[in-house]
């Protein structure tokens, strides 16, 4: 009974009764009966070995072939031993009081799969912050534009440029396209009517529509002594609900906003 090249326990015993009388005669001595074959004193030494109560007659080795340890005896006992301490360490390890032994094997298993994939949240935070970084560079030129267009026009009207940017993030975030349902276009939201009586002839232009914007709340500022509350209610709901209600807006909307843009640029008044 061999198994490809290589020889069973089983095997060897037959070559060796079967070959070498000599060792036949080692054999019998130390119990076997002259002329049985070497099947036969396998069994009954495999039997006197065997633990009582244990019964295995299924388990095929993997591991070492008489062969491999008759070649080097000594670098196979080596190497097996290694592999038996390593076992048993892991195994003692996983297993908690109790656990069967079959168990660690399994333990052992489940850890190598979960260290080998990255936990789901995990991935899902690493995407998110690539997409992030991928978009802010390829916004880079466009908000530094924007950057470069809001200092122009708060030295050209004389407004605080963190102003400026906090109107434009309540109104738009920073998104040049923006519309409202209301038809507000642009950066500063404004609308059409508002833009052709400022001289904006194209809304979504960046320049055109920061211009218009920071013009129209210089405008405010002007016509409400410099009160930013005010100017930027009439911003928002227009100058004439402001003297309709002599500042006092009850739209919530408009306070919101109000609150929101003085948040947003940092202001205190």
């Amino acid at each position: 009974m061999s198994t490809g090249d290589h020889l069973t326990i089983r095997d060897y015993f037959d070559r060796v009764f079967n070959g070498k009388q000599r060792t036949r005669k080692v054999f019998a001595s130390s119990g076997g009966t002259k002329g049985a074959s070497g099947t036969g004193m396998f069994y009954r030494m495999l039997a006197s070995r065997q633990t009582p109560g244990v019964r295995n007659t299924s388990v095929k080795s993997k591991g070492l072939t008489i062969a491999d340890y008759l070649a080097n005896p000594l670098h196979a006992r080596g190497q097996t031993q290694r592999l038996l301490n390593s076992s048993s360490s892991e195994s003692r390890s996983d297993m908690s009081p109790g656990q069967p032994a079959f168990a660690a094997t399994k333990v052992a298993a489940e850890k190598t799969t979960r260290s080998s994939q990255p936990p789901l949240e995990h991935l899902q935070s690493l995407r998110s912050s690539v997409s992030e970084a991928s978009q802010k560079q390829s916004d880079s030129p466009k908000r530094q534009k924007i950057e470069k267009s809001i200092h122009k026009a708060a030295s050209k009207y004389n407004l605080p440029a963190r102003l400026i940017k906090g109107v434009i993030r309540a109104e738009s975030n920073f998104q040049v396209e923006a519309v409202s349902r209301a038809g507000a276009q642009g950066l500063m939201q404004l609308m059409p009517a508002t833009a052709r009586e400022l001289g904006v002839t194209q809304p979504f232009d960046i320049d055109q529509n920061i211009d218009g914007g920071a013009r129209y709340l210089r405008q405010m500022l002007d016509s409400f002594d410099g009160n930013v509350k005010l100017a930027l209610a009439a911003y928002n709901a227009g100058p004439g609900t402001v003297r309709k209600y002599a500042g006092n807006v009850p739209y919530q909307e408009t306070i919101q906003y109000i609150e929101r843009v003085l948040r947003f640029s940092e202001q205190t008044v």
